[in-house]
């Protein structure tokens, strides 16, 4: 299933970013600032697209199809709350921890929304424990961006001490 998607999509995406025109719109400024929108957008819609599916595909006792779905969750909440966190970064300009905190409560809200969803999908099961398992995926990403940033504020007090 995922292969007939992956392969009726991916070509026209890489003809449609070869385009001129579509070079002169990535080049913008402006385009530019829209951009982080565009791609939080673009994910909680494809969350609410697959949620939207019923899991006819996967059997129910497939234990490979659960961990690979449960993996699955971690994931895209994981890049959600990067995504979400970048706008803030961008908009706020205040402290890291901060933008960090509400990019965790937003993508925790987005999780609970999720699974309230599924609950009105035919052949969807919305389950508490996703909300846990997706919110798995939103600790380890707050915590990579805390590294990350953290790492980054030592270096920059090394590199001020060291002149």
């Amino acid at each position: 299933m995922f292969n007939k998607i992956y392969d009726k999509i991916v070509p026209k995406v890489k003809r449609i970013i070869k385009h001129e025109k579509a070079q002169l719109i990535l080049a913008n400024k402006k385009f530019k600032k829209f951009e982080k929108w565009l791609l939080l957008i673009i994910w909680a819609g494809g969350i609410y697209y697959l949620s939207s599916q019923p899991l006819i595909f996967l059997s129910a006792t497939d234990e490979w199809g659960w961990i690979i779905r449960k993996f699955a969750h971690i994931f895209e909440f994981g890049v959600l709350t990067f995504l979400i966190f970048r706008i803030l970064k961008y908009t706020e300009k205040r402290y890291i921890y901060w933008d960090l905190f509400w990019a965790f409560v937003f993508a925790v809200l987005y999780a609970i929304s999720d699974e309230y969803h599924q609950t009105l999908v035919q052949g969807r099961v919305g389950n508490y424990k996703d909300v846990f398992i997706d919110s798995i995926g939103v600790i380890i990403a707050t915590w990579l961006l805390y590294l990350y940033y953290h790492h980054e504020k030592i270096r920059k007090l090394k590199y001020k001490n060291q002149k």
